[in-house]
C-alpha cells in the first residue's frame, strides 16, 4: 500500500457513476418521514418549497467547489488543515466525522421505526439494527468502489419503483388540493425552504472522496447534476402527495410515499402494491446508511492519516448502534434528531466549508498543483 490507503484502492469513477451514487443517497429520504414533515411546515407550498431548498443547496455547493478548486488534489480535511492549520483542521475533521456518524445513526433509527410500524411490528428492534449494521459494515469494509457499484445497480429499479407508485396513485389526485398556492405564506416558505437545503447535504460526500474523482470539473458536474435531479424528484413527489391527501391530512401520516402506495387499489387482484416495492425502501436505506457510515470513518482516517480504515469498522459500528438507540420514541426522533439533520445541519455541513472559503480568500491561501 505504498503511498496509497486501502480506502483509495478502488480507483476512480466516472461522472455518470458519481451522479448515480450521489442522487441515490439524497433521494431515499422522500420515502420516509420527510414528506409529512415538510407538508406540515409548508402546507400546499411543499412542492415548490423544496425547489427553494434545491436552489440554496446548488449555491452552497458552488461555493464548496470554489474552495476545493483552490486546493486541487486535496480532500476536505486536508483543505481545512491548509487553511485553518493542523490543529483546527483536525478538530474540524473530527466534528465532521462525528456529525456524519450521527446522521447515519439517525437514518438507521428512522428506518427501524418505519419497518416496525408497517412491516415487522413483532421483531425485536435489536435484531433489525444488528442485521442492518452488519451489512453496512461489510459494505464499508469493501470501500467506495462497492458502494458505487451497488448504487449503479439499484438506481433505476428504485427510481422506477417510485415512479410507478406515483403513476398508479393517479385516480386519487385532485389538483384543487394544491390551493391555496402560497401555503402558509411566501415568507415562511422561503425561510423553511432555505433551512431545508440540508436535505441535499449528502452531496458533501464528494469532497470526502474527491481522490476517486478525475478532476474538479467532474467533481462540480457530479454535485450540481445530482442536486438538480434530486430536487426534481422531491418536487414531483410532494406535488403528487399533496394532490392525494391535501395538506390537512398529509401532515398526519408517518411515511408519505409508503402511505400513498397503500391506498392504490384497482381490484381484488391488484392491491397492496407496497409489498412489491418494499425492497426499494430497504435497499435505498441500506445504501444511504452504509455510505454515511463509510464517510464518517474515512473523514476520521483522513484527520489522523490512518492508512487502513478496516480495523476501526467495529468501534464505529458499535457507536452507531448506541447512537441509534438514544431517541426514546419516534416523536423524539422526528422532532430532535431528524429536525436537526434535515433542517439545521446546513450551519455545519455547508456553513463550515463556506467559512473556510472566506478565510482562504481573505488571507490569499491557495495551492497551485498542475499535476493534481
Amino acid at each position: 500500500m505504498r503511498g496509497e490507503t486501502v480506502m483509495n484502492k478502488g480507483g476512480k469513477f466516472s461522472v455518470y457513476e458519481g451522479v448515480l451514487l450521489t442522487t441515490m443517497i439524497i433521494v431515499p429520504k422522500i420515502l420516509y418521514t420527510s414528506t409529512p414533515v415538510v407538508v406540515k411546515q409548508l402546507g400546499t407550498a411543499a412542492w415548490y418549497g423544496t425547489l427553494i431548498s434545491c436552489l440554496a443547496a446548488f449555491i452552497f455547493f458552488l461555493l464548496v467547489c470554489m474552495l476545493m478548486a483552490r486546493f486541487p488534489g486535496k480532500n476536505i480535511v486536508k483543505v481545512f488543515e491548509a487553511v485553518l492549520g493542523k490543529v483546527l483542521g483536525k478538530i474540524s475533521g473530527i466534528i465532521f466525522s462525528g456529525y456524519i456518524l450521527y446522521y447515519a445513526a439517525s437514518n438507521l433509527r428512522e428506518f427501524l421505526e418505519m419497518i416496525k410500524v408497517y412491516n415487522l411490528p413483532d421483531t425485536p428492534p435489536s435484531i433489525i439494527l444488528i442485521a442492518f449494521i452488519a451489512v453496512s459494515t461489510l459494505i464499508a469494509y469493501k470501500g467506495i468502489e462497492s458502494i458505487v457499484r451497488i448504487s449503479c445497480i439499484n438506481f433505476y429499479p428504485i427510481m422506477l419503483g417510485l415512479f410507478i407508485i406515483l403513476v398508479l396513485a393517479y385516480p386519487y389526485y385532485d389538483p384543487d388540493y394544491l390551493k391555496p398556492y402560497y401555503g402558509y405564506g411566501l415568507k415562511g416558505t422561503l425561510y423553511v425552504g432555505f433551512l431545508r437545503s440540508s436535505a441535499y447535504q449528502e452531496v458533501m460526500i464528494l469532497p470526502i472522496i474527491i481522490a476517486s474523482i478525475h478532476s474538479i470539473k467532474d467533481f462540480t458536474k457530479i454535485g450540481l447534476i445530482s442536486i438538480v435531479i434530486s430536487g426534481f424528484v422531491f418536487s414531483i413527489s410532494f406535488l403528487c402527495y399533496v394532490m392525494a391527501y391535501q395538506y390537512t391530512m398529509g401532515k398526519e401520516n408517518l411515511s408519505g410515499i409508503f402511505q400513498l402506495s397503500r391506498v392504490i387499489y384497482y381490484s381484488r387482484y391488484f392491491q397492496r402494491v407496497e409489498s412489491i416495492f418494499l425492497f426499494t425502501w430497504v435497499i435505498s436505506s441500506l445504501l444511504t446508511v452504509s455510505t454515511a457510515f463509510y464517510s464518517s470513518i474515512r473523514v476520521y482516517c483522513q484527520s489522523f492519516n490512518i492508512k487502513n480504515h478496516r480495523p476501526i469498522l467495529i468501534p464505529f459500528a458499535l457507536l452507531m448502534y448506541v447512537i441509534a438507540l438514544q431517541p426514546k420514541n419516534i416523536s423524539e426522533l422526528i422532532e430532535v434528531n431528524l429536525r436537526f439533520v434535515r433542517q439545521y445541519s446546513l450551519i455545519l455541513i455547508f456553513g463550515l466549508p463556506v467559512l473556510v472559503l472566506l478565510i482562504a480568500i481573505i488571507f490569499g491561501k491557495k495551492e497551485d498543483n498542475c499535476d493534481a
